[in-house]
């Protein structure tokens, strides 16, 4: 009698158990059966979009079997015809890339139409899209590389010019031009890749040349097409144009009026060269016509210079000192005066080459001096010059003097009211060499400086 009640009590936990496997057995069989489903769902949406692929495709085959048959019928437009003319009715309003999407329309009903493709290569370029561009052009040419298709030659060279691929950029208007060679926009193409391969190897350095006499040229080119000319220490602004298309290349240097000196009169006339890479750009070969306008054809004579790349022009060439600015100026001075004879030399009309080597050599020397001390021990130097009372001891003022006599005869300085005491006896026979005329080669040296 007591142990029935327990049996009693223990009944409900032996039966809860098989309920719990029942319960987890149909949890397992409705997750089996959505998977099923789900696997099911997805074969469905696979084959669904099989059956839509097709479909599709059939629609498309059919639209281009049908705009095939419209363009076999005389006096039917073809629809494709109908959506390039679209395109080109937006091209012509500005609206490149709702152009580009009726090309693309008109491609699918004609995959084969090399037009099309270079079409909408065109309207890609418009929107700066090289890449895409090119991708059509060569597709075009891929379908018709004859002459008639010779825009798509236009296209492609374009795309190359834009993605800066300068020498496939040439080779491909190149091959358009063995087509078509009187095509401007071919040329136009190819000259701009010429020329922006050449600024390439042109700019951004500087070439060095010496001269028979020993002088140095420094020519340095930028890509605005501005240069500058260095010899004798003395830059000389000016800028250059190309023509990269006969051969041997050419330029056209103008010399900028800042560049020729204040009362010498107007800048020389515009100098053509002839000019070629050598030595694996190491070289840069520069001919001029001497004693002519024109355009030399060879390399050779007194206007060839092969120059080199160099390095970079310093900023200065002053050596570091410590010294006080009018010690450095009695130096400075003192070398000057040996290095400048007191009385230039009077030059014929037609200096021989020994008499301008000899000038070129004075005019280095003191570019030389003018660089390593700077510019404000040059202009304290002519400070003295014009007043040498007012040097602070008697050998600057002494020094001064002498300097003041050389810029006198060269005409650099007006001849003093009252000569120095100091320099009476030696006025009298410096005083006619006042009238001498002007050294051509004293601005140029550097010589006067920033005065007036």
């Amino acid at each position: 009698e007591i142990a029935a009640p327990r049996r009693a009590r223990r009944a409900p936990h032996a039966r809860a158990a098989p309920r719990a496997r029942v319960a987890a057995d149909r949890q397992a069989a409705m997750v089996l059966v959505e998977e099923v489903d789900e696997a099911k769902t997805e074969e469905e949406q696979e084959r669904e979009a099989e059956e839509k692929r097709a479909r599709d495709a059939e629609y498309l085959d059919f639209r281009r079997r049908f705009d095939k048959m419209k363009q076999q019928h005389d006096g039917v437009q073809a629809e494709s015809e109908k959506i390039k003319t679209q395109g080109n009715n937006f091209f012509k309003l500005g609206l490149y890339m709702q152009a580009s999407m009726m090309y693309s329309e008109a491609i699918e009903l004609q995959p084969d139409n090399a037009v099309l493709y270079c079409n909408r290569a065109m309207a890609y370029l418009k929107q700066d899209m090289p890449h895409e561009a090119l991708s059509d052009a060569e597709k075009s040419l891929e379908i018709d590389s004859s002459v008639e298709n010779i825009k798509a030659y236009w296209r492609k060279a374009q795309a190359l010019l834009d993605l800066d691929r300068l020498q496939e950029s040439e080779d491909a208007a190149d091959a358009g031009i063995a087509l078509q060679g009187g095509n401007q926009h071919l040329n136009r193409v190819r000259r701009k890749a010429r020329e922006a391969a050449t600024m390439r190897r042109l700019c951004g350095q500087t070439w060095s040349a010496k001269m028979p006499n020993g002088i140095e040229k420094r020519y340095t080119f930028e890509a605005d097409g501005s240069m500058k000319i260095n010899v004798f220490g003395h830059y000389v602004p000016a800028t250059f144009d190309l023509s990269v298309e006969g051969q041997p290349w050419s330029m056209v240097v103008r010399m900028k009026p800042e560049g020729v000196g204040s009362g010498n009169g107007p800048p020389p006339p515009p100098r053509p060269y002839i000019f070629e890479f050598h030595d694996q750009d190491q070289e840069l070969w520069l001919c001029t016509p001497v004693q002519s306008d024109e355009l030399p054809t060879k390399f050779e004579g007194p206007g060839f210079d092969r120059l080199r790349r160099a390095a970079p022009d310093e900023p200065t060439g002053e050596e570091a000192s410590d010294e006080p600015l009018d010690a450095r100026c009695e130096r400075y001075i003192s070398e000057m005066n040996e290095a400048m004879p007191l009385l230039p030399p009077q030059l014929p009309a037609a200096p021989s080459e020994q008499e301008i080597s000899q000038e070129a050599l004075v005019m280095e020397s003191i570019s030389q001096l003018k660089r390593r001390f700077g510019m404000q021990v040059h202009q304290r130097a002519l400070e003295l010059a014009k007043d040498p009372a007012s040097a602070p001891t008697p050998a600057l003022a002494d020094l001064a003097e002498q300097l003041q006599r050389r810029f006198v005869t060269r005409r650099i300085l007006a001849p003093p009211k009252e000569p120095p005491a100091s320099a009476a006896g030696a006025g009298a026979s410096a005083a006619p060499a006042t009238s001498r005329p002007r050294s051509p080669f004293a601005c140029l040296a550097g010589i006067c400086g920033g005065s007036s």
